[in-house]
């Protein structure tokens, strides 16, 4: 299993605090550097970086960010959205690497 654990901070946009919208940043606690191309390839990345590694999507009006110790979604309506999309984004890690 690539990734195991994380810890997510969910915060109002700087930028406009009266946004109704939320962000949240996972901090992964194992490097997810390998599963970075996989997802760009599975997932349709629509921005992949190699230096610094980060593959960036689009979906369904969020944009989703995945960096090798981080991911950083925009757009929540509340976290029980953002703990649903960090654990399909896990599953969706820890498939990536075949293990054997």
């Amino acid at each position: 299993m690539l990734l195991k654990s994380y810890k997510k901070e969910i915060f109002r946009p700087e930028c406009n605090p009266s946004f109704q919208s939320l962000h949240c940043i996972a901090h992964l606690d194992q490097d997810v550097s390998e599963a970075l191309p996989y997802l760009n390839a599975v997932l349709g990345g629509f921005e992949y970086l190699k230096d610094p590694p980060a593959v960036t999507f689009r979906v369904q009006g969020k944009i989703i960010t995945v960096h090798p110790r981080e991911i950083a979604i925009n757009a929540l309506k509340d976290e029980e959205e953002a703990e649903k999309i960090l654990e399909w984004l896990k599953r969706e890690i820890n498939g990536s690497i075949p293990f054997g």
